[in-house]
């Protein structure tokens, strides 16, 4: 390196070691400051609301030719809220692999497949559900990932200026409100059905795909019946069941099923693919986007089935989703 460029970007260095005799060398080496900056804008506010949605980050450093763990970071609490987070990373130069999983501290809904792997490919989380049933409310998990970042040396570019890797988070939970509206007007019981979302999403690998194998069903956290006012012609107020359940990542393509049955006599009154239902909300509004991306950004739906007399469902009623009426999508099969 050129003697004079390297004493000219690091006097502030130099004199500062000069000062304090730390110098040992001829001339100081060039700091190499490295730094990660975690942000949450894949949302559909394209805000970044790392500050108020992320509680704690495990974060795992991966050298992107061997695929070996080099540093892991995990933090949670006041400093995540600052506004501005941004980790340092004290790592050599070189071409890495970062991934970060946003929401684990405690472990209560999310936890590592294997927490002893030491290389990204076998970095899997998964869902708390040993017997294959979630009736909980689920911790927001969050996923991020940047793929073969470059650090360079300092020393070779004859420079100060720290190096930023911004990473977006995106949310693996989502919040699904079922509504189930009587036209009669009559009473709803909580115990007069029993709601599931079935989904093979039950782990997911370093790079957010889901397990087809770890199917989970879903049951809802808290149910109650509710007073609803709806707009339908002659009808001021309903008698309404209100189901929560919480889910994990929502995939384009997969086949994950949300079920009504009746309590009464054990029949089932609905049954329709989730995703691609949900998707029918995603309109020309917001056709920029993929598939994949609506479910991403999107993590809070309410659908509401219209009952008729028998506590069936009226399909000519249709379904609303986040208050929006649409011909639902279904297999053929009853």
């Amino acid at each position: 390196m050129n003697i004079r460029h390297l004493i000219r970007n690091c006097y502030p260095v130099l004199a500062a070691l000069l000062l304090t005799g730390c110098v040992t060398e001829d001339f100081p080496e060039c700091p190499n400051d490295y730094r990660l900056k975690i942000v949450f804008d894949r949302n559909m506010l394209y805000a970044d609301a790392f500050a108020r949605q992320v509680k704690s980050v495990d974060i795992k450093v991966f050298d992107h030719e061997t695929g070996r763990e080099v540093l892991r970071h995990e933090e949670s609490g006041e400093a995540l809220a600052s506004g501005d987070y941004i980790v340092t990373l004290p790592i050599p130069p070189g071409r890495y692999d970062i991934l970060c999983w946003g929401g684990m501290a405690g472990r209560d809904s999310f936890d590592y497949a294997d927490p002893t792997a030491g290389s990204l490919e076998h970095q899997s989380v998964t869902l708390d559900a040993p017997d294959g049933t979630s009736r909980r409310r689920l911790d927001d998990l969050f996923h991020g990932l940047v793929s073969n970042v470059s650090f360079t040396d300092n020393n070779e570019t004859a420079t100060m200026s720290p190096q930023t890797v911004v990473m977006s988070l995106t949310k693996n939970t989502n919040r699904l409100n079922v509504i189930l509206l009587n036209l009669d007007g009559s009473p709803m019981d909580e115990s007069g059905f029993s709601i599931r979302v079935t989904s093979a999403n039950g782990e997911m690998a370093f790079d957010n795909t889901t397990d087809a194998k770890r199917e989970v069903a879903y049951i809802p956290w808290h149910v109650t019946p509710v007073i609803a006012e709806t707009d339908l012609p002659g009808v001021a107020v309903q008698s309404a069941l209100s189901a929560e359940l919480s889910v994990g990542r929502l995939v384009d393509g997969a086949v994950s099923r949300l079920e009504v049955w009746r309590e009464a006599d054990g029949e089932r009154i609905i049954s329709i693919p989730l995703e691609r239902n949900l998707l029918l909300y995603k309109g020309e509004f917001h056709s920029s986007m993929s598939d994949q991306e609506y479910l991403d950004r999107q993590d809070d739906y309410t659908m509401t089935f219209i009952l008729d007399k028998n506590n069936n469902w009226d399909r000519a009623a249709m379904i609303y989703i986040n208050n929006w009426a649409t011909l639902p999508v279904q297999f053929q099969e009853w």
